[in-house]
């Protein structure tokens, strides 16, 4: 899975955890709500009950109970998300787009919905379409993920070549939350590029900590940062350490095969 796709499943996994609540819903596709059941609660729960499908892959039984929600009510923002997310699956990207914007329509302060949106934007490399989601979830300041917002913005500007406000937003992420992986080492790489050595250093060191707590993985494009900044820093263990490390894990990699030249 590349970085991009990485991206996208990451967005689209949490949102749909954090969508899902703890309400009991039956599985019983052919037992319905009783006359006197509550109008929002039965909404809540066929979209609830959709989401899971989701999640669990089965798209095709999503369809029933979402389809369910939206004739209680088709200005819901969370059934048009979730069937957003459910023509996502099914790369029906029109559809997924037409709900999205609907969602966002009758939704407008739901930021999770926007993060989601400007994923999906990103993964159709619609990358200035995506930075102007990024741009607006990370507005709302009381949003619980908006370090990861801002995470992905950077990456969203680095497609569009705008390093600067790449690095910007990379910084913006670091200051919400410090252990933001991704940030760490693209402000690292970006660092590097200007030449400022200390900076780079510090970042790198911070990602590297995530990495042995097990928090986020090893890269090709973080050991051979780690190799070039130990020759410039004169640690030749360092160097020795992550040049090892990059030859094991990852022997085929372009990195490899640059850091030896």
């Amino acid at each position: 899975m590349n970085r991009k796709a990485q991206l996208i499943t990451k967005i689209l996994c949490w949102t749909i955890s954090a969508l899902l609540l703890t309400a009991c819903v039956t599985t019983t596709e052919s037992k319905r709500f009783g006359d006197n059941a509550d109008a929002d609660k039965a909404l809540q729960q066929y979209t609830e009950l959709g989401l899971r499908y989701i999640q669990q892959g089965k798209t095709v039984e999503a369809r029933r109970p979402l389809k369910r929600a939206l004739e209680i009510d088709d200005k819901s923002p969370d059934v048009h998300h979730a069937l957003a997310i459910l023509f996502q699956n099914e790369q029906e990207s029109a559809l997924a787009d037409q709900h999205f914007l609907k969602a966002l329509q009758y939704g407008p302060d739901r930021t999770s919905f926007r993060n989601n949106y400007a994923a999906f934007l990103f993964g159709q490399k619609r990358y200035a379409e995506a930075c102007h989601q990024f741009e607006a979830a990370g507005e709302d300041t009381l949003y619980d993920n908006r370090s990861a917002v801002y995470e992905n913005l950077g990456v969203c500007y680095l497609e569009l070549g705008r390093k600067d406000e790449a690095l910007t937003s990379f910084e913006r992420a670091i200051s919400i939350n410090d252990a933001q992986p991704r940030a760490l080492l693209e402000a690292a790489l970006i660092y590097f590029e200007q030449g400022n050595i200390a900076t780079s250093t510090k970042y790198h060191r911070q990602h590297q900590q995530l990495v042995r707590f097990r928090f986020t993985p090893n890269s090709p494009r973080n050991l051979a940062l780690g190799v070039k900044l130990a020759r410039l820093n004169n640690d030749k263990n360092e160097e020795a350490s992550y040049l090892l490390m990059l030859k094991n894990m990852f022997p085929n990699s372009d990195e490899y095969r640059r850091i030896q030249k």
